[in-house]
């Protein structure tokens, strides 16, 4: 799978290009329900969340090739999803493209089987219409984070589907050893297949919500979400080690997470390097293996 990079001083442009760079990559023949999850962590500051000008050409992209039910949803806490859209003008697109938008704190629910900082199990309220949907796209801006180092396409993917409505995204925060084990867990009951990572504006230091933005202007888009998460945060200035969710996947075969074996097409990465400035608590964050998960998950660190 490749993983397209571009820049320029357009964002749809950059979304649309990167797309382009992978397009034989994507495949949705035969799909009956591919679903669009953005990132709204925060409903007002939108250097936290998606904006409406990356997911603008996603769209176009995806009619062009599917005819098919189409979705797009968020969690938000203190207001209806609805109104979050509309919050970042993104109504007139979603009816143009004949979207519809998913409330994920009112839909249908699965348990998932997770642990606690004890590593006993602990089950959780997760969305049924992403996690069954049978295309999955993630599309956000890569931000720094407050407990899993960053946030990329499967951080997004993974804690939107946890129920605000059961007030269970609280029962994940228990330390970066369980969180980065759960992370995992949920991520391997659907990895996206498409991410796409909008850098046009990126977050650094105390994100996902107040950090401060960085004018970065790229954007990275993968068939290979894991890939695609750990190429961002390898941009940013933060190798695989320090991601303890994204260790977890490509040791445990759902991507590739060798740099050096990705197959990056478009632009070339070291001329958009960046370091980013970890979130304060990042000392913290980075001390996320524990023999405990490593001899539950039968593997080696």
């Amino acid at each position: 799978m490749k993983v397209g990079l571009t820049a320029g001083d357009n964002r749809s442009e950059n979304i649309r290009n990167a797309l382009d760079l992978i397009k034989d990559d994507i495949d949705i023949t035969g799909k009956s329900d591919v679903f669009i999850k953005v990132n709204f962590v925060d409903t007002e500051i939108q250097a936290a969340a998606t904006h409406v000008d990356a997911v603008r050409p996603l769209l176009e992209f995806i009619r062009t090739h599917y005819n098919g039910k189409l979705s797009i949803g968020e969690s938000t806490r203190d207001i209806p999803a609805l109104q979050a859209f509309e919050n970042y003008d993104y109504l007139d697109l979603l009816k143009q493209y004949n979207v519809n938008i998913v409330d994920m704190k009112e839909g249908s629910w699965e348990i998932l089987h997770l642990y606690d900082s004890n590593l006993k199990s602990m089950d959780i309220h997760y969305s049924r219409e992403m996690l069954r949907s049978d295309y999955l796209i993630s599309i956000g801006p890569p931000k720094t984070h407050d407990t899993a180092t960053v946030t990329a396409s499967i951080k997004n993917i993974v804690m939107g589907g946890v129920s605000h409505k059961h007030d269970e995204k609280t029962k994940i925060h228990q330390g970066p050893q369980v969180m980065s084990l759960d992370l995992y867990l949920m991520a391997k009951e659907h990895v996206p297949e498409l991410a796409v990572l909008d850098g046009f504006v990126a977050m650094e230091g105390d994100g996902p919500v107040n950090g401060d933005p960085v004018d970065w202007k790229i954007a990275i888009a993968s068939c290979d979400a894991v890939a695609a998460d750990i190429f961002t945060a390898d941009l940013m200035g933060f190798d695989l080690s320090k991601v303890g969710h994204l260790w977890y996947l490509q040791k445990m075969g759902y991507g590739e997470g060798n740099i050096r074996k990705m197959e990056i097409v478009g632009e070339n990465p070291d001329n958009h390097r960046r370091k980013f400035k970890p979130h304060p608590w990042y000392d913290w964050q980075i001390k996320w293996q524990d023999e405990r998960v490593a001899t539950l998950l039968g593997i080696d660190y």
